[in-house]
């Protein structure tokens, strides 16, 4: 469900903002970069605000819409592609990856 998703990227963000050192501090950036970045995850962030009873201001999606989203999936097409062709780097198969399809 959204809510769940949203609420592990935010436990996540939580905790990898409390790592001390170096690490944490470039893991907290990196994600901050990336969840900047993706528009798509500001506008989840707010359905899910909706979702769970708050107010949400300058939200442009129709409230029939709003509640579609509560089973919408948080990763995109591309990752999941992306982690598909990952498992056959280790894989017997990896043989048949030229420079051009990695």
């Amino acid at each position: 469900m959204l809510v769940d998703a949203i609420n592990l990227v935010k436990e996540f963000k939580q905790q990898a903002s409390s790592v001390k050192g170096d690490i944490g501090t470039r893991v907290s950036q990196k994600l901050d970069e990336v969840l900047n970045k993706n528009a798509g995850f500001g506008v989840l962030s707010d359905v899910d605000r909706v979702l769970q009873g708050q107010k949400v201001k300058n939200l442009e999606l129709d409230s029939t819409l709003v509640a579609k989203f509560k089973f919408a999936p948080t990763t995109s097409v591309d990752v999941e592609r992306t982690f598909s062709n990952f498992k056959y780097i280790l894989n017997d198969r990896r043989k048949n990856f030229t420079v051009d399809n990695l």
